[in-house]
């Protein structure tokens, strides 16, 4: 869940920039780029580890001096707000299918589209239209491509309008137009909950349109006839895969092709694109990840260990073994993390001292799940008083053998760390 932020946090930077540097001039080919960058490069810089190259720099040392251990969900003690936690990690279990459930729907909704226009393609006919192999459609669908197919119903279709028709199509098939589209449309089912992710698609094709215009300009068809023909066409289009020339977006695309051509030097912008992008989800994952370790609020203070190694923890010891903070198989509590949470919040109870002094706030543990399973190591790196430290521990200090955590397919040491607030009424 932490890498689809991350991933989501990067398409919304990458739009941002997108708008901001390059939606004024006519580089097109320099845009379908970027999008295609933009699109691609938020899933593979969170996979990327930079904090160890960081912490080798004195400047940027400070930076990654904080706890990269796993946060559990936030345990809830109190007589109203019994039960609390438990709520909130069941809602999140509601999200989590939720957007499982949006992506399965998409994705089967993705597969209709394409087996729709593959029986579209086998039982379309071919027939050469002015030297260009084209599929005749017998519906009044308008006219469209995708990959080297062009489809075309030759019946609606005027004469003087042929040849305009057909450039367009021919430079989405020549460019490969298609491939952007499935990728901005893989992209828009991973992330379908992210608004952006829909305008970023929503770019995609724009651009893709104006490519295509721009190749029927430079064919040498008048412009404004151009103009009329495309404001005059008000074909229905059912095929969302494809490359189709009624592009809704009729009226940016005149100002486009109306727009002076922008002066190569301009082109400076494009190169230094990916500094700011790159510069900005750096600033976002390590964000990411500092909010993943500290759950408080912004007004209290942590105090938490600074550990130099950002892969791995070292145990109190220095002769022990060190915690992992992230395996390749984390550990897991007998029952599932649900379990876990039911059997803390029915054991933990709140003191009646702290009751009386009327002394609420927020507890946070460290353990580390041994080799073997057995929770250890338990220490309050967050204290509020000692008798709700004190209990906080004694019931976690209770908890069952885990499944061990692997790495490289041997047992490891990882370490945890577990919120536990005590609210009055």
């Amino acid at each position: 869940m932490l890498y689809l932020l991350q991933v989501n946090i990067g398409l919304i930077l990458f739009y941002a920039l997108y708008k901001l540097l390059c939606t004024r001039d006519t580089f097109f080919h320099s845009r379908r780029f970027i999008l295609m960058v933009s699109l691609i490069l938020p899933f593979i810089l969170p996979l990327i580890d930079i904090r160890e190259w960081m912490e080798s720099r004195d400047s940027l040392i400070m930076l990654t001096h904080f706890d990269y251990s796993v946060v559990l969900p936030e345990i809830v003690v109190g007589s109203k707000a019994a039960g609390t936690g438990n709520q909130v990690f069941i809602l999140s279990e509601w999200i989590k299918y939720i957007y499982l459930a949006g992506i399965a729907l998409l994705t089967i909704r993705f597969f209709i589209q394409v087996v729709s226009l593959y029986r579209i393609i086998l039982h379309t006919p071919a027939k050469m239209i002015n030297g260009i192999c084209v599929k005749c459609l017998k519906n009044p669908s308008g006219p469209f491509s995708f990959f080297g197919w062009i489809f075309i119903n030759p019946t609606v279709v005027k004469e003087n309008e042929m040849d305009e028709i057909l450039t367009h199509e021919l430079a989405h098939v020549k460019q490969k137009h298609s491939i952007d589209i499935l990728i901005a449309e893989i992209v828009s089912i991973c992330c379908w909950i992210n608004p952006f992710v829909w305008l970023i698609k929503r770019e995609v094709r724009l651009n893709l349109e104006f490519l295509a215009d721009k190749k029927v300009m430079e064919a040498g068809f008048a412009t404004k006839s151009y103009q009329y023909h495309l404001l005059g066409l008000a074909y229905n289009h059912k095929y969302g895969l494809s490359n189709n020339f009624n592009f809704p977006h009729l009226k940016q695309r005149i100002i486009m092709m109306n727009k002076k051509k922008s002066n190569g030097a301009a082109h400076i912008k494009y190169a230094l694109f990916t500094l700011p992008a790159f510069a900005l989800l750096v600033a976002g994952n390590i964000s990411c990840s500092q909010d993943a370790s500290e759950k408080t609020d912004a007004k209290e203070e942590v105090v938490t260990p600074v550990s130099p190694d950002a892969a791995e923890t070292p145990a109190e010891n220095p002769a022990e073994e060190k915690a992992f903070d992230v395996v390749e198989q984390m550990p897991q509590y007998s029952g599932g993390m649900q379990e876990l949470m039911t059997f803390l919040q029915e054991n933990i109870k709140y003191p009646k001292s702290a009751q009386e002094r009327k002394i609420e706030g927020r507890v946070i543990v460290q353990f580390v799940v041994e080799k073997d399973g057995t929770p250890a190591e338990f220490k309050v790196v967050r204290s509020i008083d000692p008798a709700l430290d004190e209990e906080a521990l004694r019931v976690l200090k209770a908890m069952p053998k885990w499944k061990p955590g692997m790495q490289k397919g041997q047992p490891v040491r990882v370490k945890y760390t577990i919120p536990v607030s005590f609210k009055l009424k």
